[in-house]
This record gives structure tokens, sequence and C-alpha cells, in this order.
């Protein structure tokens, strides 16, 4: 310490307080964004739960593509909804009823490429791709992204809703 030095030992005291408090703080910091990453990360689905929802998903393309109501009478729920970026919106009920005249599917996949749980519900996003044939013989390509909601009842996987382009 200087003599005359108008900090004196406070200023040093008062320098070593404000380095712990910044340190105290970074640490605070820290420790907030960390547990908010595990938390994000703790609702990513289990290895389980995403190939349950990814076999539904499949199941579901198959059951469009060969025009198979029971199939498909079985994976979607029955308060299913859907709701397209028009507004419009289906249910389980209006789904069925089309399907013997909506286009045929020529092949068609959709991957999921996030799926999050909360309890026995299940969020995935995922992309189609699904090629449509035409009744002159010519195909339509559709490849789109959508937002999936399935619910675990009854020990099984139903798809519940969803927001299709």
């Amino acid at each position: 310490m200087i003599a005359g030095d108008p900090r004196g030992e406070c200023g040093m005291l008062s320098s070593a307080m404000r380095i712990a408090t910044i340190a105290c703080i970074s640490f605070l910091a820290g420790s907030v964004l960390t547990a908010g990453a595990l938390r994000q990360h703790a609702l990513l689905a289990d290895d389980a739960t995403s190939r349950a929802v990814a076999e539904v998903k499949r199941a579901i393309v198959a059951g469009h593509k060969a025009k198979d109501t029971a199939a498909l009478a079985a994976l979607y729920a029955d308060d299913y909804t859907a709701i397209d970026r028009q507004g419009a919106l289906r249910t389980k009920a209006d789904l069925l009823k089309a399907l013997p005249t909506d286009a045929d599917i020529a092949e068609g996949r959709y991957d999921l490429s996030s799926v999050r749980r909360w309890g026995t519900i299940a969020v995935a996003a995922g992309h189609g791709h699904l090629v449509y044939r035409n009744p002159d013989g010519t195909t339509r390509v559709s490849d789109y992204d959508s937002f999936n909601v399935f619910e675990q009842r009854g020990g099984r996987w139903l798809y519940v809703a969803a927001f299709l382009p």
C-alpha cells in the first residue's frame, strides 16, 4: 500500500469483493443457462418413444397408400383433428370418409426430425415425401414439413392432432 493512497485497505478489499461478486454472478448465470439446457434436453423423447411414434407415422403413410380404413381407424384417435395453413380443420371422420376418393399414393415416407415428450403426450416434427399418381398416369410430388401430436392411451400411441401444410 502506498502512503497517502485514498483507497487504503478498503480499496483493496473492495476490488477483491468486485472480483468475487463478478465470479459469483458468472457462476450463477452459467448454472441457470446449464439448467435450462438440461431441462430442454430432458424433454427429448427416449428412444423407445421416438421409435413408437415413428412406427405410428410410418403405419399411417402405409394405411393411406393402401387406403386401409380399418388400419387407419386404429391409428387415429377418435378425437383426432388436423389443421392446415389455410385454417381448414379435418377430423378423423372427415379423413376416413374421404379415403376412397383420395388421390392414390405411389410412394410415400415420413421421417421424424425430433420428438419431445411430456408424460403421455409426444410432439414430433418431421418431413413427408409423397408421390401421388394422377388418373392420367402422371405423378405429383408433395414434400412437406408438419407437426404431429401423439398420445399414449391404453398402453399404445395414437395420432391425436397435426398441423399440416
